[in-house]
């Protein structure tokens, strides 16, 4: 089974006002909508991962009968 690591030094996002953005930095709208799409792309992903690793962990051993 593989494990993961917690990392104490991990980073926190939150939430920046735009207006103290310049122009060339800020996304356009479809951009925003692509980056959001392939973000819930890999939650979904990750959670059918995660979902399979949990099934395969609840599984119980039955030995195959004689014949």
């Amino acid at each position: 089974m593989a494990t993961t690591t917690r990392r104490n030094n991990q980073e926190q996002l939150f939430h920046i006002d735009a207006r103290r953005f310049p122009n060339r930095v800020k996304l356009d709208d479809r951009t925003r909508r692509i980056g959001l799409a392939g973000v819930a792309a890999a939650r979904a992903k990750l959670a059918a991962q995660a979902a399979r690793r949990a099934e395969a962990e609840t599984e119980t051993y039955r030995p195959r009968r004689a014949a």
